[in-house]
This record gives structure tokens, C-alpha cells and sequence, in this order.
């Protein structure tokens, strides 16, 4: 047993923050509070992003991946696929510098790179994209998108250790969800896909909200179901 563990769960503190790493698909990560901790749920929006390149084998394979905290997702596409490129942005310094010590522990650093920005309410980052990035082939998120009213029912350990901006995204938990569709109509290639996890209450207005809006050349493809048959994540396109 890690010294000071039954102590430290005594308060409350997460499993993960306590012995400072924990285990994701093929990869082994550094944690460290209040970085967000993966969920298992987002190891599907991983199978999901994957699924998706192995029906494109012509594409370039760069991904855009706003939100990255340890480094979940991007370090998972590419421990899979070794010929894709990823950038990686965060609004935390602390996750950019996860996220690059975690791709440098697993030997993933070379085709990632971590940009430090914040993503807008209009679609823009505060940091933009190298200038040698035009248009990315998908870009994935697994984004705040908790609905400000039910901060409340978090259970007491993510409110006291992990960093809510990660969680939560204003009253209907649209806010940064709508800021990344703005985002994708300017850094998404045509036929570009957009994989995002989100709370159950939103498929539907996710895509009453981009055909309201068909200046964006945003489609609504898909919703898939998370293992317990709840709606968690979407799919769109640009046209």
C-alpha cells in the first residue's frame, strides 16, 4: 500500500491522485490533481475515433483534440496509430505539461504537439494552430459538458479535488460544446469528423442547434450509446 493511502482517502481524495498514475487502454499515466481523471467511458470514444480512421486509410491522420488534460485520448490514437499526427490543446498549463511528460513516458511525444490556449465562447483559441496546420481530418473531445444544476449531485470527491472547468459547462452544459462546433467550421477539411463525448440530454439539441446554424456546414451523422445504453456520444461532419 502506497504510504499516507487510507489517510488520503479518508479525505476523499481519488485512488488516482493517491499513487500518482493510473492505467488507460495500452498506456500508463502519470495523475496528478486536479487534472481530470479518464472515465472508462471515454475509452469508447476512443474505439469510436479509431473505427472511424480505419474506414479512411488515405486520410493524412491529424487529429485535433481540444480539452486534453493527462493526455487520454491523444496518447491512445496514437500508441494505435503510429503515422498520425496530433495536436493537443489545453486552457491548463498543468495538463499541457501532463500531457507532454505523459507522451514522453509512453515514447509518444514525437508526432504530438501541445499547444497551451483556450478555446473562446467564439470558436477561436487564444493560442492559434501552428502556422503550418491548415485543416485537420478529425478533431475529438471529451468536453465540459455538465449542466451548472447538477454540480451539485458530483459526488464529493470531484468536487473537492478535480478541476470543475473540466466539468462544467453553464446552464444547459452546451457552452464549450457550441464553442468547439464554431471551432471545427474553421479548422475541419471538408468530410473532416467531429467525435465528442457528452451528457445524455444533449444528441438531440446538438443537432437541432447545427441545422439552426447551416452557415457552418456542420451535419448531425450519429448518436452512440455508452456501455450502460445511454446516449454519450455524437458524431458530425463537415460538409
Amino acid at each position: 500500500m502506497v504510504p499516507g493511502t487510507t489517510s488520503c482517502r479518508a479525505f476523499l481524495m481519488p485512488v488516482q491522485y493517491i499513487i500518482k498514475e493510473w492505467d488507460f487502454r495500452e498506456l500508463k499515466l502519470t495523475m496528478c490533481p486536479p487534472v481530470f481523471i479518464p472515465r472508462p467511458e471515454t475509452e469508447q470514444l476512443v474505439d469510436l475515433v479509431l473505427a472511424a480512421a480505419a474506414a479512411r486509410p488515405h486520410d493524412r491522420q491529424l487529429f485535433l483534440e481540444v480539452g486534453c488534460g493527462s493526455g487520454t485520448i491523444c496518447l491512445s490514437l496514437l500508441k494505435a496509430l503510429p503515422q498520425a499526427r496530433v495536436i493537443a490543446v489545453d486552457q491548463s498549463k498543468m495538463a499541457c505539461q501532463l500531457t507532454s511528460n505523459n507522451a514522453l513516458l509512453n515514447g509518444l511525444a514525437t508526432n504530438l504537439q501541445v499547444l497551451h490556449s483556450k478555446l473562446k465562447e467564439d470558436g477561436s483559441l487564444s493560442e492559434p494552430l501552428p502556422q503550418n496546420v491548415r485543416q485537420v481530418d478529425m478533431l475529438v473531445s471529451n468536453p465540459p459538458y455538465v449542466p451548472s444544476s447538477q454540480l451539485v449531485n458530483l459526488e464529493p470527491e470531484i468536487k473537492l479535488y478535480e478541476d470543475l472547468r473540466a466539468l462544467e459547462a453553464g446552464r444547459d452544459g452546451l457552452r464549450v460544446i457550441k464553442s468547439l462546433l464554431m471551432l471545427a467550421q474553421s479548422v475541419l477539411r471538408p468530410g473532416g469528423l467531429i467525435f465528442l463525448e457528452v451528457d445524455t440530454s444533449h444528441p438531440q439539441l446538438i443537432q437541432k442547434w447545427v441545422a439552426d446554424r447551416p452557415h457552418l456546414n456542420i451535419t448531425f451523422v450519429k448518436t452512440v450509446k455508452d456501455y450502460c445504453d445511454r446516449e454519450r456520444f455524437v458524431e458530425l461532419i463537415k460538409l
